[in-house]
């Protein structure tokens, strides 16, 4: 049996950070629009980046999960994803179509405030669910 993977998707507004470029220096930040158990759109913020995507190029995102609660933790989703279309907007800004396997969910450390970051980091690092 097998499940298409269009039936279950979500159009989103979720910010999102995409590490690119040799050993995933460059950092680039975009909106997620639309995410599937395989695949999401992406839209760049900046137009006028260093970075210009090009189709089959793998990158690293991460993507931030809202939380509601005040008992759950903040979830971001990590994932290696390949580049599989880009289209330039008439606004000047570009849409991106990334498919990725194997989608991770973290836990998000606190900004500030972490007295022993470094050790948190650690633990969180263990923390991690798979989908």
């Amino acid at each position: 049996m097998q499940i298409h993977e269009e039936r279950f998707s979500a159009d989103v507004e979720l910010p999102c950070k995409i590490f690119c470029g040799p050993d995933s220096l460059l950092e680039v930040t975009g909106t997620a629009l639309n995410i599937g158990p395989a695949s999401v759109r992406l839209r760049l913020d900046s137009a006028d980046g260093a970075w210009n995507p090009l189709v089959g190029e793998s990158i690293r995102l991460e993507l931030f999960m809202p939380v509601k609660s005040t008992r759950a933790k903040a979830k971001y989703l990590s994932v290696r994803a390949r580049v599989a279309d880009v289209t330039d907007m008439p606004d000047g800004k570009r849409r991106l179509e990334l498919r990725f396997r194997k989608p991770v969910f973290k836990e998000r450390l606190k900004e500030t405030g972490e007295s022993d970051g470094l050790a948190k980091a650690a633990r969180a690092a263990h923390v991690k669910w798979r989908m």
